[in-house]
C-alpha cells in the first residue's frame, strides 16, 4: 500500500503526449496561509483582527489554512522579519504545511492523498488514465509532486498599521459604531508591510517524507509518526522578500458601516502587496486562463496591478513522452486601451465603469492559434 500505491496514484494524473485544456484541468494555483501581526494596543487590537478574519481569501490561491491567523510582537512599527523567522522556527510552521498537504491526523499521525489528488494538476479524467501508467516515469512521479505542488506553497504575514488626520480618537469612535467620525476625517491611510515566505522542498525531502514518515495507518507503524514529530529541523521556510503598500481614502460616505470601510481599505492594499511581490519573485506569479480567443479575455485586472503597457505570455501546458509537464510559450499580448476590468475588492460601492467589464481584453503582440483554456502570465 505505502510508495507504490502513492507512485501509482501520481502516475494515473499524466499522459504522455497531451496538452491540457482547461475543461480537463484547473490551472495551476500557489498554496498560501496568510497571517496578520496583531497590534498589542488593546484599544483597538481585537477590532483589527476581526476586520481581518472575516476579509475574504485571494481567489487565485488555494487556502493553506494552519489555523492560527493572527501573532503578536512587542515591538512595532518596524523590521519584523527577526521576529518572524523566530516565530515560524519554534512553532514549526514549515513542518505544519508538509503535514496538512498530507491531511495529518493528530490523533493518530496517519496521512492521506486526498489534497494532493484535490489540488493535483492531473486529476482529470482519473479513470480513462490509469491504463497508461506503466509507460510512465515510475519514481520520478514523486519529484512532479513536489515541483507543482508543494514547492509552490507560501506564508504570507501582514503588519497593518492605520493613520487618520483630524481626530486622534476616530478608530474608537467608527469601530463603536460611530460613523460620524470617519466622515469627519481629513484623510486616512491604512500601510500594510507584506512578509513572504516560501516552503523549501526537492526531490530528496520528497524521497525521504515517503520512506520515512508516511504512514496510512500510525497506529501499525508509530515508529513513522514518532520519526515525524522529531522531523522538524528537516523543513525549512525561507523568506523571499517584502513589500509595502500605502492606500489613502478621503471619500467615506458611501460606506455607511465603519467595518466594512476598514475591510474594503485593508483587503485592496493586501491585494496590491501580493501583486507586487508577484512582480518582482517570478515563481509567485499567477497564471490565469484564457476565457475566449475571440476576442481574447481572461478573468485578471486592476487587483493584479495590470497596466496598459503590462505584457502576458500565452502558455500551452504539455505532458512530454516522459512524463514531466511543461509550458511552452506560444505568444505574446497585451491589454487593450479601455478595456482593463477593474476587479478591486468592492469596487461596486464606488461605480467604477471598469468595474462593469466582464473581464479584461487582450491584443495579440505576437503568436497565434490562442485556445480558450491556455495560460497567460505577465512578464516584465
Amino acid at each position: 500500500m505505502g510508495l507504490l500505491r502513492h507512485i501509482l496514484l501520481l502516475s494515473a494524473f499524466l499522459l504522455p503526449g497531451v496538452l491540457l485544456a482547461q475543461e480537463e484541468a484547473d490551472y495551476d494555483r500557489s498554496s498560501l496561509h496568510i497571517m496578520m501581526i496583531k497590534p498589542l494596543n488593546a484599544k483597538y487590537g481585537d477590532a483589527v483582527e476581526n476586520v481581518f478574519r472575516k476579509m475574504p481569501f485571494p481567489e487565485r490561491f488555494n487556502d493553506h489554512n494552519l489555523g492560527v491567523k493572527c501573532i503578536s510582537f512587542a515591538e512595532t512599527g518596524k523590521d519584523q522579519t527577526h521576529n518572524l523567522k523566530v516565530f515560524i522556527e519554534k512553532t514549526n510552521i514549515a513542518q505544519k504545511m508538509v503535514a496538512k498537504w498530507f491531511n495529518r491526523d493528530k490523533r493518530t499521525g496517519s496521512f492521506n492523498m486526498e489534497l494532493i489528488k484535490e489540488r493535483g494538476t492531473y486529476n482529470a479524467n482519473l479513470g480513462e488514465r490509469m491504463e497508461a501508467r506503466k509507460s510512465l516515469r515510475g519514481l520520478a512521479l514523486l519529484e512532479d509532486a513536489g515541483e507543482l505542488l508543494l514547492n509552490h506553497t507560501y506564508l504570507l504575514v501582514n503588519d497593518i498599521t492605520y493613520q487618520s488626520k483630524g481626530s486622534g480618537s476616530w478608530l474608537l469612535s467608527t469601530l463603536a459604531g460611530n460613523f460620524g467620525a470617519i466622515q469627519n476625517i481629513n484623510g486616512f491611510q491604512v500601510t500594510v508591510r507584506s512578509y513572504l515566505f516560501h516552503l523549501k522542498w526537492n526531490e530528496d525531502l520528497t524521497m525521504d517524507f515517503y520512506k520515512n514518515y508516511y504512514t496510512e495507518d500510525g497506529t501499525k507503524e508509530p515508529e513513522k509518526v514518532k520519526a515525524f514529530l522529531e522531523s522538524g529541523a528537516s523543513y525549512e521556510m525561507e523568506l523571499v522578500g517584502d513589500v509595502t503598500n500605502t492606500l489613502t481614502e478621503k471619500q467615506f460616505r458611501k460606506l455607511k458601516d465603519p467595518e466594512t470601510f476598514l475591510m474594503m481599505v485593508t483587503k485592496r492594499t493586501i491585494d496590491a502587496n501580493i501583486a507586487d511581490l508577484q512582480r518582482a519573485y517570478p515563481d509567485f506569479r499567477i497564471k490565469a486562463p484564457l476565457l475566449s480567443n475571440m476576442p481574447l479575455k481572461a478573468d485578471v485586472g486592476v487587483k493584479e496591478g495590470i497596466r496598459e503597457d503590462s505584457k502576458f505570455e500565452v502558455l500551452e501546458r504539455v505532458v512530454a513522452e516522459d512524463g514531466r509537464m511543461t509550458y511552452e510559450r506560444v505568444g505574446l499580448i497585451r491589454p487593450v486601451k479601455g478595456k482593463i476590468k477593474d476587479n478591486r475588492f468592492m469596487v461596486s460601492e464606488e461605480e467604477s465603469a471598469d468595474a462593469l467589464l466582464e473581464a479584461t481584453e487582450f491584443e495579440i503582440i505576437s503568436g497565434k492559434d490562442f485556445l480558450p483554456g491556455m495560460l497567460i502570465r505577465e512578464v516584465y
